[in-house]
């Protein structure tokens, strides 16, 4: 009987444990992908502002937009061949994948309506990437992801507003005399890397340094 009730013990801690290291995985995986993007973004959307700001040459600059994905997309191969070498993968793990492969090649069709169709590519990719991460927070069961990620949806409401107050009030702005006018012409890009700061930045953040905390624990 004793010996029974140990193993049952036994049982219980090594589930225990099991369920504990699934969560640390699943936690710093999913922060270094949101680190990852969520940096490369802001320093490349930093950047394109300052460019738009200090009349860098504005051609060339543009091109500068595609280190995103493409720094982004290398980054995630990286990630995801370590983390199959490291672990194999689980059904939270796939169902992450597959929320964000649909988002992926949904945002390359949208990418392609906004420059036909003249939308703002801005506000449809946080709006999208908001969704995204508020899934990903309800599968993984985070709070954080899940706020972060309703953050980045209601703050790309921002952008449409901007678009308005510009229509009525662009012309008159530019033509003022004031000075560096396009700090204020392209803020809308400041606003961008602030909602990838809320909503991937710093949450990858959180995740991250909980998922360290977890296993030293």
């Amino acid at each position: 009987m004793k010996e029974q009730q140990i193993d049952e013990h036994r049982s219980i801690e090594i589930i225990s444990k099991m369920i504990a290291d699934t969560t640390a995985h699943i936690d710093s995986e999913s922060g270094k992908y949101f680190l990852l993007w969520g940096y490369t973004t802001v320093i490349v959307s930093l950047f394109e502002y300052f460019a738009q700001v200090f009349h860098l040459p504005i051609p060339l600059c543009l091109w500068a937009w595609w280190l995103i994905p493409v720094v982004g997309g290398i980054g995630t191969l990286i990630l995801n061949r370590s983390a199959s070498v490291a672990r194999p993968k689980s059904y939270v793990d796939r169902s992450i994948s597959i929320v964000w492969t649909v988002f992926g090649l949904s945002f390359g069709m949208v990418f392609v309506a906004a420059i036909v169709y003249h939308t703002s590519i801005l506000f449809l990719t946080a709006l999208m990437m908001g969704m995204g991460t508020v899934i990903t927070g309800k599968i993984c069961r985070h709070d954080v992801l899940a706020w972060a990620g309703k953050a980045g949806v209601i703050l790309s409401l921002l952008f449409p507003a901007f678009h308005l107050v510009m229509r009525e009030y662009g012309v008159a702005l530019r033509d003022s005399g004031i000075a560096n006018v396009e700090a204020i012409l392209y803020i809308e890009i400041v606003i961008f890397a602030l909602i990838f700061l809320i909503m991937m930045v710093i949450p990858g953040h959180i995740l991250y340094a909980r998922a360290k905390q977890t296993k030293n624990a």
